[in-house]
């Protein structure tokens, strides 16, 4: 549905939500989430009434906040036909995703969860949303559901940071079940996709693994690479989700072939982060070194690239598979 489509009614609830996200911004950075809260609950109220209302109310209508999120919940049921799926009037998957990170500012972590299932009532496909409910949930001592929270993220994670996020959650949870060492090798993956250490401390996690496994300086100290092989070995989850590379690849093709060039940087930038694939990095160069060029002109050198680099993709995850089928079999070998 385009604003075009709008009455001014709805167009009015739209322009009002973006103005009280900005206010509620301004004062959760002045570090004031009960105010926040009493500036975005008269618009939580409007957004309640219009969700029992038409067009929102009907099961076709859906809040993705991002074009990446259409795509994946697109591929993760393909039996819906895209025709059939339409936007929402008013933008729910912000609005109770800031209402949710008000209320467990507000140390209320079960309103926190509830928050974030409203938003997946209009949005399933935000891997983040998940992401935030399990941090409720781990502030509720809940790792049970934790666990299933960051599962049901998992195949959805395109952003590097919700993969690090991913890692922490899961090593908190391995450390309530007393797997140390499948934890630190978590932690220890980490900064893989979080370099800057946004969500977690990496460091001080392994530190304190290795005292409380009684291991020292061998969990304390456990590299990257080493890590990322454990966890193949013992069916973790490592990267992203063939879902998720597809799903991304797929983006990538739309916008290049509609000659989109700077999302399709986006979209390029994504795919390196989470995967760091080095075929990726280079079509990023690529496309920098293209900018001069005509739109067709970049758009055939940009996709001749772009076939080469998936046919090295496809590759490089063969490769990886038969080198963790080797250290598995190594494994047995040693056991």
């Amino acid at each position: 549905m385009a604003d075009t489509d709008l009455t001014e009614e709805q167009q009015r609830l739209r322009d009002d939500a973006q103005a009280t996200f900005r206010r509620v911004q301004f004062a959760l950075q002045m570090k004031h989430p009960d105010q926040a809260l009493r500036m975005l609950t008269p618009l939580l109220e409007r957004l309640q009434k219009s969700a029992q209302e038409e067009p929102d109310c009907l099961p076709d209508r859906l809040d993705f906040t991002d074009p990446a999120q259409a795509y994946l919940y697109l591929n993760a049921h393909p039996d819906v036909d895209p025709e059939d799926v339409k936007p929402t009037v008013a933008p729910y998957t912000d609005a109770y995703g800031i209402h949710s990170a008000l209320l467990y500012a507000l140390g209320r972590y079960e309103d926190a969860a509830a928050a974030i299932d409203n938003a997946l009532r209009f949005n399933t496909a935000d891997a983040g949303l998940y992401l935030e409910r399990a941090m409720s949930h781990e502030a509720m001592g809940d790792f049970d559901a934790v666990e299933k929270d960051i599962e049901a993220a998992w195949p959805l994670i395109i952003i590097a940071t919700d993969l690090a996020r991913y890692h922490a959650f899961r090593a908190n949870v391995l450390v309530t079940q007393g797997k140390y060492e499948l934890a630190a090798a978590h932690y220890a993956v980490y900064e893989d996709f979080d370099p800057d250490d946004v969500y977690a401390d990496p460091h001080a996690e392994l530190h304190e693994l290795a005292h409380a496994s009684g291991r020292g300086h061998k969990l304390a100290h456990l590299s990257a690479a080493e890590a990322a092989q454990r966890l193949k070995r013992a069916g973790e989850n490592y990267g992203p989700s063939k879902l998720a590379v597809d799903t991304m690849q797929e983006l990538l093709n739309d916008t290049l072939n509609a000659g989109k060039f700077d999302d399709a940087r986006y979209v390029v930038a994504g795919l390196w982060a989470i995967t760091r694939f080095d075929g990726w990095k280079t079509l990023l160069d690529k496309l920098d070194e293209l900018a001069s060029l005509s739109e067709d002109e970049r758009r055939d050198r940009a996709n001749a690239f772009l076939a080469t680099a998936a046919d090295d993709a496809e590759g490089a995850e063969d490769a990886t598979a038969a080198e963790s089928a080797a250290g598995e079999k190594d494994g047995d070998a040693n056991a």
